[in-house]
Order: C-alpha cells, then structure tokens, then sequence
C-alpha cells in the first residue's frame, strides 16, 4: 500500500467562489487537468484533491439554515454539481508538497503557462482565487482506495496480524473543513486538545474516517495576482495570451529564493481541521458530538474551545470532484 498522507507535508490550497451555471464547469474541467500536468513537472509535486462545497454544519443551532447537503440527494450531487443549490460555489483544490518552497518555485517557474490557464477560467470565479499555504501539523488519515481494492487492503491487515483498518473510499465520501483562529500564546494547548477530542471522535463517531489539522504557514502570491499595481494592472489587459512582464510583488520578487510564503500570517493563527465522513448523515452526527456528549463535550470546550480567538469554528462540508490517489514520497 502506497503512503498517503503524512506529518510535515505541505498543502497549498487554491479557494475561488465560482458561479454555479452549466456553463462553468465544462470549461473548468478543461482546463483543471492542464494545470495539474504542469504542476506536475514540479519533482516534489505530490498530488492533488478538488472539493467542491455541499453546504455547512449547522454548530448545533448557531446557524439553524446551514445544511451539509443542499441539492435533493447525494445521487443528484454526483450527476452535476450545478444540482447543489448554492450559488456561487466553493471550489477548493488541495496541491500537496513536500516543502511550500516547492510550491512557490513552480508557480514562479511556471508562471506564464498557470496565467494563461487561470485567466481563461476567471469569467467563472465571484470571488478570489485566494491561496494559503498550510503544513500538515498531525494526520491520521488512511490512503484512499477503490471498492475493489478493499479486500486486500483487509486481507493484507488480517494477515499482518494488524487491527482493521478504516475504509477511505474515492469520490465516495464527505470532507468537513473546520476553520479555526487562536489566541496568541495557546497554540500548544490547543493543538494538544484538539487531538484528543479528533482521536475520540475516531474512536467512536461512526463513519469517520480520518482526520488532519491544518497549521496556516502563509499565502502564495504569484498564484493568486498578488503583484505591484505595474504588473496587476498588466494582468488585468489581457485574456491570458500576454502574461505580466514582471512577477514582482508587494513582498519582492518572489520566488528566486525559494523561501518561506511571501505573505506572511498576521493575526491569531488560523488552522483548518480537515475530517472525512463516510456520508452527510454520519459528518452531521459526528461533528455535533463535541456538543452533545458530556465526555467528548468537557475535552472539547477545555482544549478547544477556551482557546479559540473567534468561536465558534465555521464548518463548511464538501465532496471531492477531482483528485490523485496515489501520492509517491
């Protein structure tokens, strides 16, 4: 079995709002496939994952509209994303790092290639793209596998004499994005709190998957147009033909160095808890279980929730639309 996710990779993740029309997804679909042969050519490139927003964890009443899934089923979500009843939508798509100086040195490096590609899909987006920068800062997350590989990924266990593992299907499960910002000075106890409650939450919340906290590192700048006025303005007079004959930034020109993000964080530091659940139903009862299991409850609000600069954590749920299974590192 080929590792999945592990401690210390970077993920970069790209978040545009796009409009939710039939037209939109056809050309999206073109061209997000281009970009990720070229991201390829990065050698510390691992793979990718494409979600798309279903809806959002209603926190227990805190926001008593919120649905995991807005569309008439999950059959309806699988046959077109226009059938989700949001508009616009939330796209966000995972590129997985060995280090984030082997992000930023391929959008440097491939800078006039990704600007044709991104600006043929901006008649698409509302809002952004915007890209931050996270390492993974714990992970317990099984690799994903196929319906047919489940029996060797069982027999293989059985016969190592090892417990049985948790079953990460592809394209057939929900991904819950829980934003979280701290208190300056309560990192560690947060971090420390919050693998409790995730570890018990696995445990025992049926139809969990797998878990990964999300430590925010910075944003990418060339990505996203984060340039001087000169160059931005220079992106704005073209349809992608004619790239910015500068990739200067605010921060510099960054991207020779190949060093941290050039944007930096400010304010408390934001994480993102990334769950995978096996179907709405069980992410809907899982994630209220901090709210209403005593237990889970205590460890939840003494670890997690006093340390919170902003409270409560906004929980958006998605389903993947796009993604490489197989990370080699």
């Amino acid at each position: 079995m080929l590792p999945g996710m592990k401690k210390g990779l970077t993920i970069a993740i790209n978040q545009a709002a796009i409009r939710n029309h039939p037209d939109t997804f056809p050309k999206l679909f073109s061209i997000a496939p281009k970009v990720c042969i070229t991201t390829a050519n990065e050698p510390e490139f691992l793979g990718f994952h494409a979600f798309i927003q279903t809806g959002a964890h209603s926190m227990g009443g805190r926001f008593g509209a919120a649905q995991p899934i807005c569309a008439e089923s999950v059959e309806a979500i699988q046959q077109s994303p226009t059938n989700i009843q949001l508009n616009p939508l939330n796209l966000w798509q995972y590129t997985v790092w060995e280090t984030p100086e082997a992000h930023e040195r391929m959008d440097y490096e491939n800078n006039d290639r990704i600007f044709e590609f991104c600006a043929g899909c901006l008649t698409e987006v509302v809002d952004g793209p915007w890209e931050p920068v996270y390492k993974v800062a714990e992970v317990d997350m099984p690799p994903l596998v196929g319906m047919s590989d489940v029996p060797a990924v069982m027999g293989q266990a059985m016969a190592n004499q090892e417990p049985i593992p948790k079953v990460r299907l592809a394209f057939k499960r929900f991904t819950v994005l829980a934003e979280h910002r701290v208190r300056e000075g309560h990192e560690e106890a947060f971090m420390e709190g919050l693998v409790e409650t995730l570890n018990m939450m696995k445990a025992s919340a049926p139809g969990m998957l797998g878990w990964m906290i999300l430590e925010k590192i910075g944003e990418s700048a060339l990505s996203t147009l984060q340039l001087t006025p000169q160059y931005y303005w220079e992106a704005m007079e073209t349809l992608g033909a004619n790239p910015p004959s500068g990739r200067v930034t605010n921060y510099g020109e960054f991207g020779r160095d190949y060093t941290l993000p050039p944007i930096p964080t400010s304010g408390p530091r934001e994480y993102i808890v990334h769950t995978e659940w096996e179907s709405p139903e069980t992410l809907q009862f899982g994630i209220a279980l901090p709210a209403v299991n005593p237990k889970m409850r205590k460890v939840h609000d003494e670890g997690v929730m006093q340390h919170l600069a902003q409270v409560p954590p906004y929980y958006r749920v998605f389903a993947p639309v796009m993604e490489d299974m197989v990370f080699f590192h």
